[in-house]
């Protein structure tokens, strides 16, 4: 299974609080619409089996020129969605800081783990991520499959296909569709990493 993991579009400033999905659900800008539009010269070429995508209308926008082309329906999956950073969650990095000292100590140490008072570890996110790859390796064993999903969540599928420790994923950067693209090699049961944030838009 080869995977191609995008990151969404640029986004909309503004007030789109989902208090479902514990963030900003965002629309897509004028210029994350473009981007969106001028990647899909890039998947033309490409077999794509299926596409999924996180519960966030952006990671949708993204996906669906794509979709279109390939004449598949983006599926909402979850898993794939952002970091959820509990209580801190739309705090400024000082109120932050202020309200949650110690936790805000790991945060920037980068040195170990930790949790998001209200909501998920680093070790919780890639324990998702993880079960989801390892569902699509026998639902889409010889197939391409593309993902549409976050910076946080795409910074820690790093760490799970090079077996680093999860506190690494501050050493990451993921543009705006930024494309990392892997595949899973049976006879050595492990992850192959074949690129890392490409500009596809600038490629397209």
């Amino acid at each position: 299974m080869t995977v191609f993991l995008l990151r969404h579009g640029d986004k909309q400033d503004g007030d789109y609080h989902n208090p479902i999905l514990k963030h900003q659900d965002s629309p897509l800008s004028e210029e994350g619409n473009r981007q969106a539009n001028a990647i899909t010269k890039y998947f033309e070429k490409v077999d794509i089996s299926a596409i999924y995508v996180s519960g966030y209308l952006r990671t949708f926008q993204t996906a669906q020129p794509i979709a279109r082309i390939k004449h598949l329906q983006p599926v909402v999956d979850h898993r794939l969605n952002e970091i959820d950073n509990g209580d801190v969650d739309e705090m400024s990095e000082q109120e932050f800081e202020k309200v949650y000292p110690d936790v805000w100590k790991s945060y920037v140490a980068r040195t170990s783990d930790f949790r998001f008072p209200g909501g998920e570890s680093g070790e919780d996110v890639r324990s998702r991520i993880s079960e989801f790859l390892q569902e699509k390796i026998k639902l889409h064993k010889h197939e391409n499959i593309l993902i549409v999903s976050h910076d946080g969540l795409i910074r820690v599928c790093m760490t799970y296909l090079l077996d680093i420790p999860v506190f690494k994923r501050g050493d990451f950067k993921i543009d705006f569709c930024g494309l990392t693209l892997f595949d899973f090699q049976d006879d050595v049961q492990r992850w192959k990493l074949y690129g890392f944030n490409k500009d596809i838009v600038r490629m397209a």
